[in-house]
């Protein structure tokens, strides 16, 4: 019981008769972890993403006109990190990565354009390729893109496309001319 008497009373206040309690104890450690919390979250503490800086752009043909659906997307080289931005019908895109407009990370991306097109299978249809990107632009790999975002608050980047050829059998939307995967001239991004 000695020992406990003695363990109070040098847990006693400076000055004062009041004990301190294991509840007192409790308090104080909670407003020291509030205090630390605090102090991290004030002094940025990571949340292991990489900072990202506004993207956008616009997506034409080789003539100049807009493509007016899709979805564009960089690959970080370095990282391996997707940003990705809807085409709207001026072919206009903002990028975003963790957030929507966020942007994209710094360095060197590979990048694609990419079409849904809806095709009936019904014998003799012929659809219309009007505005449809070739689809080797939806291909990391035979698209040839390339796009450098800058640690900047703004980059500005313009792609250009060859559209799908007027008379493509629909069937054959999906292979790839392996001669425009040699041709690296046939598109190109600028900032």
């Amino acid at each position: 019981m000695m020992g406990r008497a003695a363990a109070m009373s040098s847990r006693k206040s400076l000055g004062d008769d009041s004990t301190i309690t294991p509840a007192d104890d409790c308090l104080s450690l909670l407003n020291t972890m509030a205090v630390l919390s605090l102090f991290f979250a004030v002094a940025g503490c990571s949340d292991g993403r990489l900072p990202t800086y506004p993207v956008s752009g616009q997506v034409v043909f080789a003539d100049g006109s807009p493509v007016h659906v899709g979805t564009v997307e960089l690959k970080s080289r370095e990282h391996g990190i997707h940003a990705r931005g809807e085409i709207d019908k001026d072919g206009h895109f903002v990028l975003s990565t963790y957030e929507p407009g966020d942007g994209a990370v710094a360095g060197r991306h590979d990048c694609v354009v990419v079409q849904m097109v809806m095709v009936e299978e019904i014998a003799g249809f012929q659809p219309s390729t009007e505005g449809v990107v070739h689809p080797r632009f939806g291909s990391y790999a035979a698209s040839k893109l390339v796009a450098e975002v800058h640690a900047e608050d703004r980059n500005e980047i313009r792609i250009q496309v060859e559209s799908l050829s007027p008379g493509t059998a629909a069937a054959s939307q999906h292979e790839h001319d392996h001669a425009d995967h040699r041709r690296e001239g046939g598109a190109e991004l600028t900032k």
